[in-house]
């Protein structure tokens, strides 16, 4: 095991060396598809497995994908199992949970790289873990991160806009994803099961066209053999019916939102595939508290504050209807931002939905890094700098992400809702000048004890 550890240390301290001095963020779009970098990656994989003696040999595997709402589903799935069934790991991008142990996701991947992702899964298996629930990103069913697991499910939620920089297209993004699915059909697994959401177009038509008998869909609008209706939203829980086999159940969540619905339907699913009972199911759902960083709520001087890791377009549009439903005749203020040098797409689409569901919207930085703060922001505020905005509509663009919460704490009102979209659980900022500690939540806490 010391040898085994010593190898690990000089593969990953190699591996970063060689980063550097190849340029790797600059070069890395020119070579990754080239066969030399695959080549790469699967020769990667394979030391890390023999390093940790075939970690996930014996482990039953469950992978969820999607746009949004992975970590949601993730850990959802694995409360289920680790009440009923039995001992169950899950990696996710916000966190670690091996079984009852949770420990914070800091590698800023949802994906973990080979290394980390076979150690902590040897880790599992010392701990009596029988399930493995796991994120998979595109980028990380691109690059081969999984190379050689075969998984028992696939689960997908949706496929939105997202992560058009690395893949170029939304056909390329959709095939990354379909790899998953693939792996499951082909494999020796006994087991195979996949679920699939109707009320995705592609969802839909994956759903219809790829061939195997352990399948089910879910939808909140399409028709699904999970179908859920009389959805209520509230600011503290979600109440909903869904239905299964001509019968109705009636269910509630402290999750927040209609749509985080969609993800409690998909963790129904797998477990449904897998054996339980659906009034076995229902107990964990609803004991399953928030995830962190994902819609959480705070108060502050009687406005009401909300973080979420609202990233993407789609992501952020359905936080958003979400809370204008909510404030009633109060204001909605929104702090948002995008990273560097990653999908410039989607910069204007998100501040046009910033811009239309917001009483103020307050664009401010987040990792400008190597890209000029200025233009990012420039981008990203665009469609609300060429809008006549209406008397009751303020649009504010300010680049220090300090100051840029601290304004929206000041501002807010009793009665307001503040929304904080997109950097949450993250514990570095990189600046165009240099990398620094930085966490929104201590940022938050630290303005709530001094107000």
């Amino acid at each position: 095991m010391r040898d085994s550890f010593l190898i690990d240390i000089i593969c990953r301290s190699m591996k970063a060396l060689l980063k550097k001095i190849l340029h790797y963020d600059k070069l890395y779009p020119i070579f990754k598809d080239s066969v030399f970098y695959h080549l790469f990656k699967k020769t990667e994989w394979n030391i890390a497995n023999a390093l940790y003696w075939t970690p996930w040999n014996g482990f039953f595997i469950i992978w969820v994908t999607w746009t949004n709402g992975k970590t949601t589903t993730v850990n959802l799935i694995q409360k289920i199992l680790n009440d009923n069934v039995a001992p169950t790991v899950s990696i996710s991008t916000a966190d670690i949970r091996i079984w009852k142990k949770r420990v914070p996701n800091s590698k800023k991947m949802t994906s973990l790289d080979v290394f980390d992702l076979q150690s902590f899964l040897s880790t599992a298996k010392n701990s009596w873990c029988k399930i493995a629930v796991l994120e998979a990103s595109s980028q990380g069913l691109d690059q081969h991160r999984f190379e050689g697991i075969e998984f028992d499910v696939a689960v997908l939620t949706n496929i939105t806009h997202d992560h058009l920089d690395y893949h170029g297209n939304m056909e390329k993004y959709s095939a990354s994803k379909k790899q998953l699915f693939k792996n499951v059909l082909s494999n020796s697994k006994q087991t195979k099961i996949w679920v699939f959401p109707s009320d995705d177009i592609q969802g839909r038509r994956w759903f219809e066209e790829i061939p195997i008998d352990k399948k089910i869909n879910y939808a909140c609008s399409a028709s699904a053999i999970l179908k859920a209706t009389q959805i209520i939203e509230y600011l503290d829980h979600t109440e909903f019916t869904f239905s299964y086999l001509w019968k109705l159940y009636r269910s509630h969540t402290q999750l927040l939102g209609a749509y985080n619905v969609n993800n409690i339907l998909a963790a129904i699913g797998v477990a449904i595939e897998m054996g339980l009972d659906i009034n076995t199911i229902l107990p964990s759902i609803e004991s399953f508290q928030w995830v962190d960083w994902r819609l959480q709520k705070q108060e502050i001087n009687w406005a009401t504050y909300f973080v979420d890791f609202a990233h993407t377009p789609d992501a952020l549009e359905k936080t958003l209807s979400f809370l204008e439903w909510q404030k009633w005749d109060h204001r909605l203020i929104t702090v948002f931002w995008v990273p560097w040098n990653r999908d410039t797409e989607k910069r204007p689409i998100m501040g046009e939905i910033a811009w239309r569901y917001s009483d103020i919207a307050i664009c401010t930085d987040d990792d400008p890094s190597t890209e000029n703060r200025l233009s990012i922001l420039n981008e990203l505020s665009k469609p609300i700098q060429e809008r006549f905005l209406a008397p009751w509509r303020t649009s504010y663009i300010i680049p220090e992400r300090h100051y840029a919460i601290k304004f929206a704490t000041e501002i807010a009102q009793p009665g307001d809702i503040v929304l904080l979209a997109w950097k949450w659980h993250e514990q570095v900022q990189l600046t165009n000048y240099w990398k620094r500690r930085w966490s929104d939540y201590l940022e938050l806490k630290t303005i709530k004890g001094n107000s």
